[in-house]
């Protein structure tokens, strides 16, 4: 960007020296992730180098439940916590927001009790009042109108 000195074009060309590189090599994948697909470098997308922009959305209620599971399984919870509650509450929550509900679950019930035997839903209530989606509409709706212009190379996952 202006005013950086330079810094990111010389990132950039030593990027692209070092992907070029690669190509001489088997078996080799170069995967590279972001939040502005618009920003990425033209010479980035050429073949041979990052061929294909993968989107990957939102996480699904299907797809929120496991994660619930998967941070249950190391979280002493208590049988009261409705799961599938959980699950309608975080629609439009990412996986970390999710871990962070989690997380921020377990802190206040060691805050409330050192030896805080399991998490109880009003722990996991306050948390959700805590941790808050951060992705808005408009951001989803970029990717989608970016998706739409450049048709080819774009996948939805």
């Amino acid at each position: 960007s202006a005013g950086s000195g330079g810094v990111g074009d010389r990132v950039l060309a030593q990027l692209l020296t070092e992907m070029d590189g690669i190509e001489q090599l088997r078996d080799v994948t170069v995967l590279a992730a972001t939040n502005r697909p618009d920003m990425i470098d033209k010479a980035l997308m050429r073949p041979g180098r990052l061929d294909r922009i993968v989107y990957v959305p939102l996480p699904d209620a299907p797809t929120r439940w496991e994660i619930f599971s998967l941070q249950f399984r190391n979280m002493p919870v208590a049988e009261s916590v409705s799961l599938d509650e959980l699950v309608t509450r975080t629609n439009k929550y990412s996986g970390a927001e999710i871990t962070a509900v989690c997380r921020e679950a377990a802190l206040l019930a060691l805050q409330e009790d050192i030896k805080a035997a399991q998490l109880e839903a009003r722990h996991f209530e306050s948390a959700l009042n805590t941790v808050k989606p951060r992705i808005p509409d408009s951001l989803i709706q970029s990717y989608v109108s970016y998706q739409q212009q450049q048709h080819s190379g774009f996948c939805f996952f």
